[in-house]
Order: C-alpha cells, then structure tokens, then sequence
C-alpha cells in the first residue's frame, strides 16, 4: 500500500521543481525527502523524477502518478468536508425502536425537537417489544432503541436514561373515595390485573416485583395494548401495573386512579441502547443525544410521572 505521505512529498517535489525546496517548504531534512522517493521509485518499480542541475523534472510515469495524486487529494478533501458537514449539519434516515409504553411519552418531544434543530434528519420510529428491539438492533434494523433494559445484553451497548416507576392502576369508580394514596404489595395481590402476554418486558417487571415478595400475580386477561389495557382498567374489568410515562393523559383526565407501591422499589430501568460492535452516523449519535434532553426535560418539568433519571 503506498504511503500518503510519500505522495505528497512527490507532490511538493513536482510543484517546487527542486528537492531542496521542498524540502525547506516540508520543514523536512533533505536526506529524509530524497529517502522518501527513492522509496516511492522502488515501490512502484520505475523512476518518478529526472534530476538534473537545474533541478528535477517527472519522468513520463512520474507525471502520470502526479495526476493521480491531484485526483486523491482532491478526493480527500471532498471527504473532510463531507464528514465535517455531517457533524455539523447532520442529515440522513435514522431508525429508531421504541415499546409502545415509551411511544406514548417519548416519540412527540423527540420528533419535535428533531424536526425543530436538525431538518435533514429524519427518524424513523419502530414500536416492538422490548425482546423483538434486541433482536432488530443485533440485525441491524436499528440504529438504537430505547426499553428497558434487556435480560440479555449480548451483542449490545446499553446506556442508562432513567429509572422509571411501576404504578398500580385501577379504576375510578362513581361516589367511592380514594383509600389511601399508596398501595402495599399484599394489597395489590389480592386483585385481579391485565397485563401484556408473557415474554413482554413489562409483564416480566410486574411478576418479578410479585415473585421476589413470594406474593402470586393474578392475571385474568392478557393485552399487548396498552390503551386498550387503560379501557379495560377504566371499564372496570382489573387493575394493573404499569409505568407512569404512558398515563399521564389518562391520569389528567381523571379516567384511572394511580397509587405508587407503599414499600417502594417497583420500578424498571431504561436504557438507550445499539449494537456494540457498530459506531453511530453523525445523525443517529446526534438523536441520543435528543432523546437524553427530551427525558431529561419531561422528568424535570415533572411530565414523566414517577421517573428520575439514571
């Protein structure tokens, strides 16, 4: 492979007609720049400069790899603005993976903000389960997902956001107050929950939570949706569990009533994550980077409820 370098000192050679020159005009010893071609010479198998008393001239095939050199660095050039305008001003599609609890309150601020600083970037948002992300980000479906953080990290770089409360839901029933302002795990035991399908990362959160106080878990129906999980909750048919992020409109409107646990501790982690052998494009690495203020933002501005960040 031919040294860049070396390229360039012939270059300089080439435009100054004299090694000593370019030699003063390289800041490089003379002995060093005429190593440097003789170098080139044997690499290439031919003679690339004709010295004579009145300086160097190219040989025929020295001009033609003159040529050469001006189409390379042209090049090169071209490249260092192209990456510099991509830090810049990025640009370019990025694919983004979200669970639907994490659409509800993330997926508005997120493209706002994109849409608001960085035009040319646009996202593309991908709503799976949190097992199904992990999958589509180590095929490369992905640029990063946002989840809770995976029982198998294998194959991927994840990055804390925030901690995220997990609130029992239930409905608000007509003439019937409110019994306290937190539920304790006994309590909630005793009732009936919907919940997404086992394998769902939120259904997993929720038994764990249940399984490491030796409390059972009774779920009567299973829904993957989690709108439709609040009208069922509303409608009177169960309680749940689930995080604060995706009922604040609900929570507003007065359609459920939510209780933190009294014991405290029910919460799941999440986390940003992408594939560990990749490195983000300019686009995708300025996205995090949208995503961690829009979190950041909704948890101070108290939008979030029962989040704080990692």
């Amino acid at each position: 492979m031919i040294d860049l370098r070396k390229l360039r000192y012939f270059s300089n050679i080439v435009e100054a007609k004299s090694i000593s020159r370019a030699a003063h005009s390289l800041n490089v010893a003379q002995p060093a720049l005429s190593k440097s071609i003789q170098a080139l010479e044997e690499e290439l198998g031919t003679p690339l400069l004709q010295r004579s008393a009145k300086g160097v001239a190219t040989t025929e095939a020295g001009a033609r790899l003159y040529e050469h050199c001006q189409i390379i660095f042209k090049q090169l050039d071209r490249a260092r603005l192209d990456v510099r305008k991509a830090v810049e001003r990025p640009s370019g599609v990025v694919t983004v993976g979200l669970p639907h609890s994490l659409m509800t309150v993330l997926a508005l601020p997120m493209l706002q903000l994109t849409t608001e600083r960085y035009p040319d970037v646009r996202l593309e948002l991908k709503q799976e389960h949190s097992h199904v992300l992990s999958g589509n980000i180590r095929a490369g479906k992905l640029d990063f997902a946002i989840m809770a953080s995976p029982r198998s990290a294998s194959g991927l770089f994840c990055q804390p956001l925030l901690e995220e409360e997990l609130l029992f839901v239930e409905p608000v029933r007509r003439g019937e107050k409110a019994r306290g302002i937190h539920i304790s795990f006994i309590e909630a035991s005793r009732h009936e929950f919907i919940l997404p399908s086992v394998g769902n990362g939120l259904r997993a959160a929720a038994e764990g939570h249940f399984r490491s106080r030796s409390l059972p878990l009774n779920v009567k129906y299973e829904v993957d949706a989690i709108a439709l999980i609040t009208q069922c909750v509303e409608a009177g048919l169960g309680v749940s569990l689930l995080p604060g992020g995706c009922l604040r409109m609900d929570i507003n409107q007065g359609r459920v009533r939510v209780k933190p646990f009294a014991e405290g501790g029910c919460h799941r982690s999440i986390v940003l994550c992408h594939a560990a052998e990749a490195t983000l494009s300019p686009a995708a690495a300025t996205v995090v980077s949208l995503v961690e203020e829009a979190a950041r933002d909704l948890v101070v501005r108290g939008q979030w409820s029962g989040a704080r960040l990692a």
